[in-house]
């Protein structure tokens, strides 16, 4: 293995020979008519190329990366967002680290179990989130710290040692038919509440998660059949989904789009706003429920139960690999079908 220092008309690039290959790295520097000026451009080419050298070596001994240890947390998770399925989850999670005392200095290396068990109790307590959605960003960051592990980067996980934060007990909420009409009358003259209000309706007739709306593609828009041909972010797994006429009527504007257009603009900062519009619709839909965007996802899966559709069609429309999610939809249908019955007039016999 080698990274020297090579100059190609006037500018610096670094010679790298690693595994019998060979490759060119731009560094940026360009060599000026001063030579006094010059030489301070090769010495810093020479500290370019020595952390590079560092860098490949680390990989190659599988010892730690001194150069990337010292980024900065959301550095490094602003790098990591861009391998994540959801990207916009791993911004939002920057954005309460950020927001944590030290959270916007700390380097990588100086993450502790301490801190990261502080961090939880921030989510938990102090930044007005539901426990499930402080699970889910301690769970975005406790995978990029095991990233770091993986690429040398750390010797170890910090999160490793702290208890994850718990699912929540809590009943499942979802809309019934009359609620979901209720909230699709209300309307909004605002693009951003327009276009949450289209793509959480959309979710109610389809059954998909927020981080497949915010990346699904009009190439992934079938129309004979109307249908849906989707591989989920989360579990990788291919999803055909048929769109009933509700759901095409939210997504038809009557327009031609490019392959490659998505259909919904959910931009990480109107999806991380989108939580307070959600309860303001709600209330204005004379909704008493504390809905969020999973609550689309539970409502079609409800409602399908309820009309009819079998468990394992539903798991399949939801892309889940078992029956066990969907069985608590199941349960759920069975208590409103208990007290459906128990609320009729008793006959006297």
């Amino acid at each position: 293995m080698s990274v020297k220092v090579r100059e190609k008309r006037g500018k610096l690039y670094l010679d790298i020979y690693l595994g019998g290959k060979r490759a060119w790295e731009a560094l940026g520097l360009a060599l000026t008519g001063d030579k006094a000026q010059n030489k301070e451009i090769y010495r810093l080419a020479e500290i370019c190329r020595s952390k590079r050298e560092t860098q490949l070596l680390t990989g190659a001994w599988d010892i730690q990366d001194p150069v990337s240890s010292k980024k900065r947390l959301v550095a490094y998770l602003a790098e990591y967002a861009k391998t994540y399925a959801s990207p916009g989850s791993v911004n939002s999670c920057i954005h309460h680290i950020k927001h944590f005392p030290s959270g916007e200095t700390i380097l990588l290396a100086q993450v502790t179990a301490r801190w990261f068990d502080d961090f939880q109790k921030y989510l938990l307590n102090s930044a007005n989130l539901s426990q499930m959605s402080a699970r889910h960003y301690s769970k975005i960051l406790r995978a990029a710290l095991k990233k770091a592990v993986t690429a040398n980067i750390l010797t170890h996980n910090p999160a490793e040692r702290v208890s994850s934060i718990g699912e929540p007990e809590t009943d499942l909420v979802f809309l019934n038919a009359g609620e979901l009409q209720r909230m699709a009358d209300v309307r909004s003259e605002d693009y951003s509440r327009a276009e949450i209000r289209r793509a959480f309706l959309f979710s109610c007739h389809t059954g998909l998660r927020v981080s497949d709306l915010e990346t699904i593609t009009w190439s992934q828009i079938e129309r004979n059949p109307l249908q849906i041909i989707k591989r989920q972010k989360k579990t990788k797994s291919a999803v055909f989904i048929p769109l009933n006429n509700s759901a095409w009527k939210l997504i038809d504007d009557g327009e031609e789009h490019a392959p490659g257009d998505k259909v919904f603009d959910l931009s990480a900062e109107r999806r991380r706003r989108s939580y307070d519009y959600l309860k303001d619709w709600a209330a204005e839909a004379q909704v008493q429920k504390n809905i969020g965007w999973h609550t689309a996802r539970r409502t079609f899966a409800t409602l399908a139960l309820e009309n009819g559709v079998d468990v394992l069609t539903v798991a399949r429309l939801l892309g889940h690999k078992s029956l066990a999610q969907v069985l608590k939809y199941a349960k759920v249908t069975d208590r409103l079908r208990r007290e459906a019955v128990d609320a009729l007039p008793e006959t006297k016999l």
